[in-house]
């Protein structure tokens, strides 16, 4: 039986020219390294997008349970001599991602909610299912926060959240999705997931998650494709899916 719906973020409730968020992310970000670090802050660039590589390939042990944000933290001090657990460090990057970063929404970015997002959430909430916000844990929770402002999701009371310091794993690997779900008490295929990417929004490999697509074309695996307004549209006949799916695999 169906008992929550677990949500992507970026161009699935949230409209956003996630490429331009990220280079201009990472632009400050290696800024801020290289003045703490007194380097140079081409150098640093390289050596942080090394570092967010490695956790987004989730290129670590298989026995290395370290949340997301102690791995970066670890691959930034040895690539780049900057501890950010340091407590001066670590101040100012919240700085910048509290204060600096909300307000780097420009024309370029255009961070806004997406077409039909508000109203699949009240779809949800009115059917008494169970929501979370599962996006990428590959920032910290001061960066997420402030995408969700630009969403306009900063009060809708998802369950669970994922960021860096919460997670041990990066989308799709199915030890990110299936920690999450048991830390909500969850089994796999009581859940729906719903995205826009077919490399991450589906566990690789598969885990028990049934997948609504709301991205580009219709995956083979996906449950049910269409837009997010759609999804709010035609959520009644979405769960009909979900539980003839359900039943057939179980």
């Amino acid at each position: 039986m169906l008992k929550a719906v677990v949500f992507d973020m970026d161009e699935t409730l949230l409209d956003i020219n996630l490429s331009a968020f990220i280079a201009i992310y990472a632009h400050d970000y290696a800024n801020l390294l290289a003045r703490i670090g007194r380097g140079n802050a081409l150098s640093a660039a390289a050596r942080l997008g090394g570092a967010l590589f490695d956790l987004n390939a989730n290129r670590r042990a298989g026995t290395d349970n370290r949340t997301n944000g102690a791995f970066f933290r670890e691959a930034i001090e040895r690539r780049c001599g900057v501890k950010l657990d340091d407590p001066v460090v670590a101040d100012a990057f919240t700085c910048y991602e509290r204060d600096i970063l909300p307000r780097k929404n420009d024309g370029i970015i255009d961070a806004h909610p997406r077409e039909g997002a508000l109203e699949a959430l009240d779809v949800v909430f009115a059917h008494g299912l169970r929501c979370a916000l599962l996006t990428n844990p590959s920032f910290t929770k001061a960066c997420i926060e402030c995408r969700m402002s630009w969403g306009g999701l900063t009060d809708v009371p998802f369950e669970r959240i994922t960021h860096m310091d919460n997670s041990t794993r990066c989308k799709p690997d199915p030890t990110y999705y299936l920690e999450n779900l048991q830390i909500m008490g969850l089994e796999p295929h009581e859940v729906l997931m719903v995205g826009n990417d077919p490399r991450r929004d589906f566990p690789t490999p598969g885990c028990g998650i049934q997948t609504a697509y709301v991205g580009r074309g219709k995956p083979a695996r996906a449950l049910w494709s269409g837009s997010m307004l759609e999804f709010a549209q035609n959520f009644d006949r979405i769960e009909e899916l979900f539980e003839d799916r359900a039943r057939k695999i179980g």
